[in-house]
């Protein structure tokens, strides 16, 4: 549950703390129109945030068309918003894992169309896990080689950083435990 810098549990509007930064570099009322920074709600800048992102599918808008990746750009706005706007720093003030299963594996592999964008989110902080069922699945469907057929490793088709989890919504579970909140875009 979002905790809000005003929230004094009482319903007010507003919170002229907000934001330290802005995402686009135009004020709330600049960008928005007259009025927007007063509706505004913003967190409460905080220690310890940890989230984890389901990601088990890879494109957003259709295989048949894929050109934009499940969820990729929603942790890039979780993060802009708790670096920009409320000044917060990944690894002292929060933490995001994404675990990666189904055809959102896809995204765990080197060569695939949003790489780039897996890696900038995790130079950015953001530790990515891939399910070694998927991975199981994967190499059944020949995607991925079989290490004890071809010497070939499935874990070297992997973007470098990328880790492994035994199974993605057990390890979505587990995190949880571990007091994670959990995000599904």
């Amino acid at each position: 549950m979002p905790v809000f810098a005003d929230d004094d549990g009482k319903m007010k509007r507003g919170n002229n703390e907000c934001p330290v930064g802005l995402v686009s570099g135009m004020s709330l009322d600049d960008e928005f129109g007259p009025g927007s920074q007063e509706l505004t709600r913003c967190i409460k800048k905080r220690h310890d945030v940890k989230m984890v992102v389901q990601i088990f599918q890879l494109c957003a808008n259709g295989a048949a068309t894929c050109t934009s990746p499940y969820a990729l750009g929603n942790i890039s706005n979780i993060l802009d918003d708790y670096e920009i706007t409320h000044g917060m720093k990944a690894g002292r003030d929060y933490e995001v894992v994404a675990v990666l299963h189904g055809s959102g594996g896809r995204m765990a592999l080197k060569g695939n169309p949003f790489e780039s964008q897996v890696k900038g989110l995790m130079a950015r902080g953001v530790k990515f896990y891939f399910c070694q069922n998927t991975t199981r699945g994967f190499i059944r469907a020949g995607i991925l080689p079989n290490y004890q057929a071809t010497g070939n490793s499935a874990t070297d088709q992997l973007i470098e950083g990328m880790q492994y989890t035994t199974a993605g919504l057990t390890s979505i579970a587990d995190f949880q435990a571990l007091g994670y909140q959990y995000i599904q875009p």
